[in-house]
């Protein structure tokens, strides 16, 4: 009787290997706020000048020889002429025409624009270990075994009886 009662001792005290779980949960979360602002100025500014000068000079010489008599001689400008009417139209003109137009165009834009970004980012991670150390309680329970064999086999003749 006391060596079964050893026996059942044995076996409730005898565990398989232990096992330690280790579960951590991390969670990180970023909130970041951009802000941008972006001013844009253009000045721009056309000038045309537009100028004409015209400057003509026109001289004109006419000459008119109209004979009167045949007999009498002439002399114009060391030219010998007889018996004519002379007649010696000189006509000269000059003309100015000035003209300047200047127009100035000017423009201006301007635009600011202001760019606000919110973004938020959540991560979670979770990470599991497992911490198994090793189990030897396979060899006693191959003892507990081949004890138990041990003790059926010197008593066989009481087992019989029964049967």
């Amino acid at each position: 009787m006391k060596k079964i009662i050893l026996l059942l001792l044995i076996l409730i005290f005898t565990g398989c290997g232990s096992r330690k779980v280790a579960i951590d949960k991390l969670s990180i979360k970023k909130d970041s706020v951009v802000e941008a602002k972006i001013t844009v100025t253009t000045l721009e500014k056309k000038e045309k000048v537009d100028s004409t000068n015209i400057f003509t000079t026109v001289d004109t010489d006419e000459i008119t020889i109209t004979p009167i008599d045949t007999c009498k001689n002439i002399v114009v400008n060391g030219k010998v002429y007889k018996n004519v009417i002379l007649r010696i139209k000189k006509t000269k003109s000059n003309t100015l025409y000035t003209n300047k137009n200047k127009v100035s165009e000017t423009k201006l834009k301007d635009s600011v624009a202001t760019i606000k970004t919110t973004k938020t980012e959540t991560s979670e991670s979770k990470s599991k270990q497992v911490h198994k150390s090793a189990s030897y309680s396979w060899i006693i329970w191959v003892l507990l075994l081949l004890l138990i064999l041990y003790i059926l086999w010197r008593n066989k003749r009481r087992l019989l009886m029964w049967f």
